[in-house]
């Protein structure tokens, strides 16, 4: 579990960027275009953290959190939130136990290494699984 990012955007070259750079970093990505599939991936496949849009649809990304933490099974899984626009602490406050921190789009490739050993637990894996180099699927409805 500890290598495997979930990436949830509904932007198709935002998830082809994401896929690049934690490939780069020995992570891989679990891409899936939106929060519904999303959900339903994280029962075929629990990551060690998800990195979540806010701004997508059918549901955002707040939406999503409120989904995913009513599940005892996954509730425990870090998430970052990433987005286009400022998210001001009051918009996430609600929710503060539930993320690990906001990435700001675009991200480099230094930045997203960051914030993954922020926060991941030192334990979690970061050597590549044997299947890393396998294509990921972008799920979507």
């Amino acid at each position: 579990m500890g290598n495997k990012i979930m990436v949830v955007d509904d932007d198709l070259p935002t998830l082809e960027v994401m896929e690049l750079l934690l490939r780069k970093i020995d992570r891989e990505p679990l891409l899936v275009h939106n929060g519904w599939d999303a959900l339903r991936a994280i029962k075929k496949e629990k990551p060690a953290l998800i990195i979540l849009d806010v701004m997508m649809s059918p549901i955002d990304g707040w939406q999503f959190l409120e989904e995913l933490k009513r599940n005892d099974e996954f509730k425990d899984i870090p998430v970052l939130l990433f987005t286009a626009k400022h998210v001001w602490p009051e918009e996430y406050s609600r929710y503060a136990d539930d993320i690990v921190g906001v990435l700001e789009k675009p991200i480099s490739l230094a930045e997203l290494k960051a914030a993954l050993e922020r926060a991941l637990p030192p334990g979690a894996s970061s050597h590549a699984d044997d299947d890393i180099h396998r294509t990921p699927e972008i799920r979507s409805g």
